[in-house]
């Protein structure tokens, strides 16, 4: 295939490698420009979840059907435990898998970041490291949060001899009007708060979910490894500003509800590829995809934080005593009538 026109991004993340891999096999000469010295160099080989509940199609089915190899590690749940403000517990199970645990960083080959990585280096990608270029000088931009962050997370990763597990737990002193995530998988664990609100507190928040688990679990954090980070979240009018496309979290794409923004940065990602190669509008592509869950998890996350504990307590009822809490997920991230009446209502905590 003859090389068409070159195209310019600027970032290494996942959406910015995904769009390059995509626009790359269909004869694209792609330079990436990353500030950093490596991908993934944020990252501490933490555990993330890739979310399967927003649509009835499956997130590795849509990842592959947009080009992109499953070549990183990953691990379906089909559930795990949650515990409510008050500490009650429950098991959740779902008959399909509710995400996919992954790796994150440059430690391990099998990280998201390394694996897409690679792809993008066999599909001809050019990658220049230690270099910033101006948005305005790229043809996609997709370099990461931007703006007030929405949410900021704390946490930890450590070897341990612990059994397979996925954990959250959902208490203010330990993650104001977010959760504490724990999990475990072939060794290692990851442990985490991610607060929405209250953030100055992070640090004692973080010591309180470590007494919290240790207290539950009786894991030790020897050699543990402590890293943070934060997400931002919008809902943009436009992606398209001046000719230059915006993905992923530099466009505000998160999940406002819980902070599982990586399936939106993917699909923009391709989505930004797609109208590149169909001369398309962008715009038209995102808001017809990702838009209706923008909306919805802007709408779920005002009520969330509202109603405080009586949402978590709720929350922790209709996951684990649910035979399909897939369903229940679903809806929470899809826009129905209910979700139309409020969004008017919540627009200025957008």
């Amino acid at each position: 295939m003859a090389k068409k026109s070159e195209i310019t991004i600027a970032g290494a993340g996942p959406s910015g490698l995904a769009a390059a891999i995509i626009l790359a096999k269909a004869g694209y000469h792609v330079l990436v420009f990353e500030q950093r010295s490596r991908v993934g160099e944020r990252f501490n080989d933490d555990y993330q979840g890739l979310e399967n509940w927003s649509r009835d199609e499956d997130v590795i089915d849509e990842i592959r059907a947009a080009g992109i190899e499953l070549s990183w590690w990953s691990q379906p749940y089909c559930g795990g435990v949650l515990y409510d403000p008050s500490l009650r517990r429950v098991e959740i199970r779902s008959p399909q898998p509710l995400f996919y645990m992954l790796r994150r960083g440059s430690m391990h080959p099998q990280s998201l970041d390394l694996a897409l990585y690679d792809q993008a280096i066999n599909a001809r990608v050019e990658i220049i490291f230690n270099r910033r270029i101006d948005p305005k000088a790229a043809n996609i931009v997709a370099c990461g949060p931007r703006g007030i962050p929405t949410a900021i997370a704390a946490g930890i990763t450590f070897r341990t001899s612990f059994d397979d597990l996925a954990c959250a737990i959902l208490n203010d002193d330990m993650a104001p009007a977010g959760y504490v995530y724990f999990l475990v998988s072939e060794g290692q664990a990851t442990l985490a708060t991610v607060l929405f609100e209250r953030f100055t507190e992070v640090q004692e928040c973080m010591r309180r979910s470590m007494e919290t688990i240790q207290r539950l679990y009786r894991v030790e954090y020897d050699n543990a490894r402590h890293w943070g980070g934060y997400g931002s979240f919008s809902i943009p009018t436009t992606c398209e500003r001046d000719g230059v496309l915006w993905i992923g979290e530099a466009a505000g794409f998160q999940d406002a509800l819980f902070g599982f923004g990586i399936r939106n940065a993917l699909v923009s990602a391709k989505l930004a590829a797609q109208s590149i190669i169909e001369e398309r509008s962008y715009d038209e592509l995102w808001r017809d995809r990702l838009l209706p869950h923008l909306k919805a998890t802007a709408v779920s996350r005002a009520v969330y934080k509202k109603v405080g504990n009586v949402a978590k307590r709720g929350f922790w009822y209709l996951t684990g005593k649910n035979a399909r809490p897939d369903r229940f997920m679903h809806w929470l991230y899809n826009f129905s009538p209910a979700h139309k009446l409020i969004y008017p209502f919540v627009t200025e905590a957008i």
